[in-house]
């Protein structure tokens, strides 16, 4: 079983878990719907670890770090592997066209690196 950690910044807060939150608090059937994706991907992660591949998840490669996306359609959750079996989850975004937003890529790599300069990786 892999670990999976929530990204927070300095001051504890986290846009991952504020979205999964309100996603939960939520009685729209579409959140509903998303927030039940993003659980069953979450455990195929935790099950699978690195050995996850699509549909479920993605290696996104050109970029400073391995970044990877779990892909709930039509959201994405970019995270980053550590210690070999332990994983971070930086960031979402609701996807909107057919390329990945290399900004939104960009966003999950800054804080993957205060991440791991704050856990001293």
């Amino acid at each position: 079983m892999y670990e999976i950690e929530i990204y927070e910044d300095r001051n504890g807060y986290s846009e991952i878990k504020t979205w999964l939150d309100s996603l939960n608090e939520s009685k729209q059937k579409d959140d509903q719907k998303v927030l039940k994706k993003v659980r069953y991907q979450l455990k195929i992660l935790e099950e699978l670890g690195t050995d996850i591949r699509p549909p479920h998840s993605k290696v996104l490669k050109g970029y400073k770090y391995p970044i990877m996306e779990l892909r709930p359609q039509p959201e994405r959750i970019f995270y980053a592997s550590y210690d070999g079996e332990k994983f971070v989850l930086l960031s979402h975004y609701t996807k909107k066209q057919n390329k990945t937003n290399k900004r939104q890529v960009e966003h999950a790599i800054t804080l993957l690196e205060d991440w791991l300069a704050r856990k001293g990786e």
